[in-house]
Order: structure tokens, then C-alpha cells, then sequence
């Protein structure tokens, strides 16, 4: 299973990270983007990094070379490094674009004004860290389902000293999962949001899901918790544009009754989610951030 072993982990010392942020801080995204495809370079090249994607650039793209598949880890890496120099702008900074539309906005807050709270639902993909610090537009306290790992040397937005939304963070590995945190969350009117594609701690969490041609578990409590509480569940993603830019796509709204304590019960609000992520990830292909063997469970039978 996943855990917190594999979860968060920064690849790069402290210091490494420090001299990106003075880049960022002399030249602004320019200077940072053109070091960057110098440190993806190397990182595409070495063999513990590389591994780490390889099972969704397998997926994703059947490379039928070794040429191919560094290409597509490049490439995927690249982006992910442009969302991190994005992030870090925009704590340093205080500058970035979104696109979004009012339509979108009015639906959270339409929602949200149900008084059931309101589950965003997001997965490792796109620009998920910068957007949840823009949701200023929500007119109620966020609280977001992170676990920060202790060797994680990125700073968040918040850590680089610009605020922006209001957020309460629950962390997943604390008593019970944080799960009453986000029932008491929801219970008050408050938006949850977390992301849906990584299971963290036991299997007991998990059901099976299909994506991309073979099966993987994703956490079902999320939508356990829309079914006891009310809450309707937002499905969100957040693909990254250009250069200092992402947009805002809210691709569906679940409704979930009350379906009792079996876990199976929900694994078909599971799979739509997760058929919003495969449509996300044939669109967006190098925007699948989850770098993690997700079908790991299942190498023997796929």
C-alpha cells in the first residue's frame, strides 16, 4: 500500500531548494525556468528517478524504446518542475493567473450554501498545490487533507510568507485518519478538500478501481462522509497553461445517499472520479504527478 514512506518526499536537499527560490527571487520565473532543464536533465537520468514514473509513462504511452520512455520522463518531469516554480513564484512573489469561469464559482458557492459543507476532490495532477491557496472566492474555511512528510524540503505557499485562503490542515496520519476532523468539518458548513487518487495507511482504506488498462486502489472514506453527512462532492483539476498560469475545470458533481458501512457500496462513486482523472491524464498526459506505482498490487493478475 502506499504510505507515508513513499508520500511527499523532496528529491532535492534544502540547499538545492534555497538556490531555486533566489533564482526566483533575482530573475523571476524566467532565470528558474531556464535553469530548470538543466536539473531535469539530470534527474531524468538517473535510474531512481526515473522508476518512480515509469509505470504510468508505461501506461500512458507503451514506449517501445528506451529513447522513447526518457522522452516522455523528461517531458513529465519538466512540467511537474514548471508547477513547483509556479508554486514557489507565487509565495515569493505573490504573482500567478488562473483561469476560471464564474459559472464555476457560483456552483461552489451554490453548493456550499446548502449548509452540508462541500467536498472538493482533486488527484496529483496539474497545479492542485497552488489552487487550493486561490480559492479566496469561497466564503468559508477551507480544511485540507495533507500530510506534510518530515523530509519534505519544498516550502509551501504559505511558508514563503504570502497567505492568500484560509486553510486549516488535517493531516491523515494523526487519530483515526483524520476522519473526525473532517466530519466535524462538514458539519460546520466548511469545505473539505483532498486529493482522491493515493491511499495513505491500510488497505482497509481501499477499493479497486480500473484506470488506465489495469486495476488500482483509491480511498473510499471521502465518499463515505459525503454519504453521512449530505455534503455534495466537486470534482476538480487544475491543469497547468503557461508559464505563471493553470485553470480551474470542475468536471462533475456527485450526489451520494446514504449507503451503509460496506466499502463496496461506493466503489462506483470511486471509479467515476477516477474516470474524470483518465480523462484528465489522455488530455493533459504529462500532468500526472502521482509518482508512485499504482498498479503494484495487482503486477501479477494485470
Amino acid at each position: 500500500m502506499q504510505g507515508k514512506n513513499e508520500t511527499g518526499r523532496s528529491l532535492a536537499s534544502k540547499l538545492k531548494h534555497q538556490f531555486m527560490y533566489a533564482l526566483i527571487f533575482v530573475g523571476g520565473r524566467t532565470l528558474a525556468y531556464a535553469f530548470l532543464y538543466i536539473v531535469v536533465l539530470v534527474y531524468s537520468l538517473m535510474p531512481s528517478v526515473s522508476a518512480r514514473s515509469r509505470a504510468y509513462i508505461a501506461r500512458r504511452f507503451s514506449p517501445r524504446s528506451k529513447w522513447q520512455f526518457f522522452k516522455h520522463t523528461y517531458r513529465l518531469n519538466l512540467t511537474f518542475g514548471r508547477t513547483l516554480i509556479d508554486r514557489a513564484a507565487l509565495g515569493i512573489l505573490g504573482q500567478t493567473g488562473v483561469s476560471s469561469t464564474e459559472e464555476e464559482r457560483n456552483l461552489c458557492r451554490q453548493l456550499l450554501a446548502e449548509g452540508k459543507g462541500l467536498i472538493l476532490l482533486t488527484a496529483h495532477a496539474g497545479c492542485w498545490q497552488m489552487a487550493v491557496n486561490l480559492a479566496t472566492f469561497i466564503n468559508a474555511p477551507l480544511n485540507v487533507v495533507y500530510y506534510r512528510n518530515p523530509k519534505d524540503n519544498d516550502k509551501t505557499v504559505a511558508q514563503h510568507g504570502h497567505r492568500f485562503a484560509s486553510l486549516n490542515q488535517i493531516n491523515p496520519a494523526g487519530p483515526l485518519g483524520g476522519v473526525p476532523e473532517m466530519m466535524v468539518a462538514l458539519q460546520k458548513g466548511e469545505v473539505l478538500c483532498a486529493m482522491a487518487d493515493r491511499v495513505f495507511g491500510a488497505e482497509k482504506n481501499a477499493v479497486s478501481v480500473n484506470f488506465l488498462g489495469g486495476k488500482i486502489q483509491v480511498p473510499y472514506s471521502f465518499y463515505r462522509l459525503a454519504a453521512a453527512t449530505g455534503a455534495p462532492v466537486v470534482v476538480q483539476f487544475f491543469p497547468w497553461e503557461k508559464r505563471g498560469r493553470f485553470a480551474t475545470q470542475t468536471v462533475k458533481v456527485l450526489r451520494i445517499p446514504e449507503l451503509g458501512p460496506k466499502k463496496e457500496n461506493y466503489v462506483p462513486y470511486a471509479q467515476q472520479f477516477v474516470d474524470e482523472l483518465e480523462k484528465f491524464c489522455i488530455k493533459y498526459p504529462y500532468q500526472f504527478f502521482n509518482y508512485f506505482n499504482l498498479w503494484s498490487n495487482y503486477a501479477e493478475n494485470d
